[in-house]
């Protein structure tokens, strides 16, 4: 006589198996996931700090065009330094409010124009050209400015200003 042999006895433990296979899967996922999250946390808060700072600069620049707003005459050009650029040999206000030849482009703490939310922003004034104003004498003159602001030493902003100012009185 033939004797069968069943294997179903060899199965029992194929389901704890299987159970372990699947738990190891959704762990891996789950710390991929997790890692996802962290890294889309750390994005975020970079993008919240840049953003504070783009709109710090952006404000700033507005001190820079009071600055010049409240001036009766066209203020003077004041780097004479023969090693600065063209670009800088134009400024008739460092940041920071600085001394003659001294740019305080670094932004040193402590030198800043200002803070909003105790965050510091910087902004200087350059000259950049002026031309007569149609319709008015010869006595008026439109000049026109560059404001650069900087918030926290990384965002910087750039504006074009113009204000007419009475020469020779």
């Amino acid at each position: 006589m033939v004797k069968k042999n069943f294997i179903i006895g060899n199965e029992q433990g194929s389901a704890i198996v299987f159970a372990l296979l699947i738990l190891v899967a959704v762990t891996i996922l789950g710390i991929s996931s997790t890692n996802t999250s962290v890294i889309e946390f750390k994005i975020v808060g970079n993008e919240r700090i840049y953003q504070r700072d783009f709109y710090i600069a952006d404000s700033a620049w507005k001190y820079g065009a009071y600055w010049l707003d409240v001036k009766s005459k066209a203020p003077s050009i004041i780097n004479t330094d023969p090693s600065f650029t063209a670009e800088q040999l134009k400024i008739v206000r460092n940041f920071g409010d600085a001394a003659v030849d001294d740019l305080n482009d670094n932004f040193i703490d402590g030198t800043n124009d200002g803070a909003i939310d105790s965050i510091p922003y910087w902004y200087n004034v350059q000259y950049d050209k002026n031309q007569t104003v149609p319709g008015s004498g010869m006595n008026y003159r439109k000049f026109s400015y560059i404001v650069k602001s900087n918030a926290n030493k990384k965002q910087g902003i750039e504006v074009r200003v113009v204000k007419i100012f009475k020469i020779g009185y």
